[in-house]
């Protein structure tokens, strides 16, 4: 034992030395040195996207831990490669190889301060002002500054000090010189150039806890709202490209054919970059906008688009691809300010501007949406980015879906809703029917507002909720694809959309009608005059985007969300991003919902029946008497312990303003009690006998 304890230092001082001869050699210094100056090189590459598969992963890396301060690592890569090459002092070099690292460390932190980017490395430095502050932790840093540069140049500070202050004596006078030679050049030209102002997107710093719900409900309710940390969060960048380079292009293009332009703006948004030009005056309006092509094949993309005017602005918009698309996500724009302090529970996130700030509209002042586009555009995503932000902030008393789906593959997954007035509508022979409903509970609503003497449902709901009453739900029809059913049943289809756009918006009653399909046939104008709130996505042909907007350029986006908005309301048409929800986001939100609904025993899911809306109206009444049906009524609530509207509708085969009808008159008769809410109705007698004796023989009305 005694032997091998001797041995043990002797061994560690054999490494050691081992080591030592290594960092003295040639061989392991020029190695080292050459490793270094790669790493630099090799950052530079990755930031232009030319490293390949592992320069992006790299790239992704650094951006993360560093964010906008990982430039610097070029720089630290450098100096310890030349520093390692030259073969200095070894003292010197690590010294000056930490110090160096310091000042990079104190830049990340100054730049999550400043530009709130500072990448993971940034944000934990940044945490120690909980302990000094910030004005204590940013006086520790410039100390932490001074005296790595004291060690990088082996001198004093104020030595550096007073040789920089010479140096910029020196260089004054040889400013001033330089300046008068400019003036005197800027005097002769006749054109002022200046750089256009570049504008990136909108980066809105909040600090939202993961645990954070919507604002509660203007009612008592029991149902819970869902957190927002159900919803993804990370978002990317676009990469714009080099955009000096493509303003050299577009200036070099239009002077080809005669045509100086002066580009006064760049503005980076998710999906494209939008490059505003200042034309000659002389020069017309079409002459630039027949140069589209031109333009695109020197910018070497697909597709630009021309805004022309930019709206209210002397300016025209050319719009061109980023190299990488952003990703915008929904959690982002529910997270904002606009969308969790607003009062109304119909607002939602339509995406991002080409400016990178959110865009919202509120579809009870819309009231209704008329979305196109084609297979991959992005339609179906943004369908349900809409049934997700309203599902956020709306519980099953306030608000009501009808969805209908003949794809069988989109909306489908929502079928556990509480919120589901009835099943996903898979066969389109069933969408007349759901349809002839809906005017049907239209004309019962403004029968109860006529009773009621107001105007629309807020003005009804606000009656309702002082007299402590059962608020009127809104209810959203959905159409996930409608050109089948304008194909086989156009007529009917048509004529029930266009009453229920020009009457159900004070009811409450909303339309969204989708389709991949915007021809003449099936878009009408029937359809596009009373829906004038339009969203395009990207489409086949410059006839479908006049169809779908009454203009073109929807032909000319990207896809993946990349829409153009007309509205009455907005005015002018928009460019936005919308946003991205996946299969999994959706999967959480419609749990939670049905897992709420599974746990209430005072919950039972009001489910309308659509048998009397298929036949005929002459055949519609059962041939039973009003009196059988209640007595048979009686009888199932007594089996059941349940008296309920929907449970009539399956027992008795009846409508369901049959079955409500029924409950009605069991209500006057003092059988059962009066509805509360989503609680079930009271039973208020137990056996046959006391029902005949309150019944007693007299007629039902």
């Amino acid at each position: 034992m005694k032997k091998n304890n001797k041995e043990k230092p002797q061994k560690i001082k054999e490494i050691l030395e081992a080591l030592n001869k290594l960092k003295d050699s040639y061989l392991f210094t020029e190695i080292l040195g050459w490793l270094f100056i790669f790493l630099s090189i090799f950052t530079v590459i990755s930031d232009f996207n030319k490293g390949g598969v592992l320069g992006n992963y790299y790239k992704d890396f650094i951006i993360k831990i560093f964010g906008i301060s990982h430039f610097g690592l070029i720089l630290l890569f450098l100096f310890l490669g030349i520093s390692w090459l030259l073969r200095f002092n070894i003292n010197w070099k690590i010294s000056s190889s930490l110090a160096l690292l310091v000042l990079f460390l104190v830049f990340s932190v100054f730049s999550e301060i400043i530009f709130q980017d500072g990448g993971v490395i940034g944000k934990w430095l940044l945490s120690f002002e909980n302990y000094l502050g910030r004005l204590g932790l940013a006086i520790v840093l410039i100390i932490l500054s001074f005296i790595s540069l004291s060690i990088i140049f082996q001198k004093p500070f104020s030595e550096i000090l007073s040789l920089i202050l010479q140096r910029f004596k020196k260089e004054e006078v040889e400013i001033e010189d330089y300046t008068k030679e400019v003036k005197k050049e800027i005097k002769e030209k006749k054109e002022i150039t200046k750089s256009p102002e570049i504008i990136r997107p909108t980066k809105i710093k909040q600090e939202v806890k993961e645990e954070i719900r919507l604002k509660k409900l203007p009612i008592k309710t029991s149902w819970e709202l869902p957190p927002i940390s159900l919803l993804d969060k990370t978002e990317s960048r676009p990469d714009s490209g080099d955009i000096k380079e493509n303003i050299e292009i577009i200036k070099t293009t239009f002077e080809n054919f005669g045509i100086n332009v002066e580009v006064v703006e760049v503005t980076i948004g998710p999906t494209v970059t939008r490059y505003a030009i200042k034309p000659p005056e002389g020069v017309k309006l079409s002459k630039i906008l027949a140069l589209q092509n031109d333009l695109a094949l020197a910018l070497a993309v697909q597709n630009i688009r021309m805004e022309a005017p930019i709206p209210g602005r002397a300016l025209i918009g050319i719009e061109v691809p980023n190299i990488k698309s952003a990703i915008v996500r929904l959690r982002s724009l529910i997270e904002n300010p606009e969308f969790l302090e607003s009062e109304s529970l119909l607002l939602f996130p339509l995406g991002r501007l080409i400016t990178g700030e959110p865009f919202y509209a509120d579809l009870a002042l819309m009231p209704h949406i008329l979305i196109a586009g084609t297979t991959g555009a992005g339609k179906s995503v943004f369908i349900h980015s809409l049934l997700i932000s309203l599902l956020m902030k709306n519980t099953p008393e306030v608000l009501n879906l009808v969805l209908v789906d003949p794809k069988r593959i989109e909306l489908v997954r929502y079928e556990n809703l509480p919120h589901l007035l009835m099943d996903p509508i898979l066969d389109v022979k069933k969408v007349v029917s759901v349809m002839n409903w809906l005017i049907d509970e239209m004309e019962k609503r403004y029968k109860e507002f006529q009773n009621y003497r107001v105007r629309d449902i807020d003005s009804y709901n606000k009656l309702q909720i002082q007299k402590k009453r059962k608020i009127m739900p809104r209810i959203i029809f959905i159409i996930d694809e409608m050109a089948d059913l304008m194909i086989k049943q156009g007529n009917l289809i048509e004529s029930a959309i266009v009453r229920l756009a020009q009457m159900a918006r004070a009811t409450g009653i909303h339309l969204v009608l989708a389709t991949q399909r915007p021809s003449v046939n099936v878009v009408t104008g029937l359809i596009k005059a009373n829906i004038p709130n339009r969203i395009c996505f990207k489409v086949a042909s410059q006839v479908d985007s006049r169809t779908v907007l009454d203009y073109s350029g929807a032909e000319k986006l990207i896809g993946a969300g990349d829409m153009l908005f007309i509205s009455n309301i907005f005015g002018g048409m928009k460019r936005i991003q919308a946003p991205l929800v996946t299969e999994k986001e959706i999967e959480r939100i419609v749990d939670f919902w049905a897992k709420q609904a599974l746990e209430k025993e005072d919950f039972e899911k009001e489910e309308i029946s659509l048998e009397e809306y298929e036949k005929p109206k002459d055949t519609l009444e059962t041939e039973e008497t009003e009196e059988e049906l209640v007595k048979a009524a009686f009888q199932i609530i007594l089996e059941t312990g349940k008296a309920s509207t929907s449970l009539l509708q399956r027992k008795l085969k009846i409508g369901y303003s049959r079955a409500a009808r029924i409950l009605d008159i069991l209500e006057e008769k003092g059988i059962v009690g009066p509805q509360e809410g989503t609680k079930p109705r009271k039973i208020l007698i137990e056996n046959i006998e006391e029902f005949k004796e309150n019944i007693n023989g007299s007629e039902i009305e």
